[in-house]
């Protein structure tokens, strides 16, 4: 599908920036996505694959698919950061469940857990504190879906196991935050 973009100017914001140039497959898009979201998706994929090389694996693999696939990004259904957040989750829960992966994580269970990195840059710590300020505004139970599914890097199948709740609940419950958080934009 193909959208319509507003010419770019001096007072366009960086994420209109890196949508301009991915429709128009301008290799900026990508160092500009690395610059202001690298670090934050890097922690959402490390989070999920506890492991720093496969996480900056990961996040090289979704730079790809994002490169590949940014003429398919909708500004009508949500946010860039919300979908590069939702293309790297995807892409670090494929690599957990890889045959590969489960080998090393079994030699790695008797390490410690990888604590995630505090050195984020500025712009990377705004947006870090600008989402948790939004999600703060959600309820106590869609807080907390949020927090699992998108920073802790949980499944859909593995909330509602550990929330013992049944699984079409949390996935209405996860939609109707996302609904929430969209209105707050």
């Amino acid at each position: 599908m193909l959208h319509t973009l507003p010419h770019l100017t001096h007072k366009s914001s960086t994420e209109d920036r890196i949508v301009y140039f991915l429709f128009d497959r301008d290799k900026k898009a990508l160092s500009l996505i690395f610059e202001r979201y690298g670090s934050l998706l890097l922690n959402v994929i490390l989070k999920v694959v506890g492991d720093r090389q496969s996480a900056e694996d990961v996040l090289q693999q979704v730079l790809i698919k994002v490169w590949n696939k940014g003429h398919t990004y909708n500004p009508e259904r949500g946010t860039l950061f919300t979908w590069l957040m939702r293309i790297s989750k995807n892409a670090a829960l494929d690599q957990r469940k890889t045959k590969d992966f489960r080998m090393t994580s079994t030699s790695m269970e008797a390490q410690s857990v990888v604590s995630i990195s505090n050195d984020f840059s500025e712009e990377s710590h705004a947006i870090r504190m600008e989402t948790e300020q939004m999600i703060s505004h959600l309820s106590w139970e869609h807080e907390k879906l949020i927090k699992m599914s998108y920073f802790e890097g949980y499944s859909h199948a593995e909330i509602a196991k550990n929330l013992n709740m049944p699984l079409g609940t949390v996935k209405s419950k996860i939609r109707i935050a996302i609904g929430q958080l969209r209105a707050l934009v």
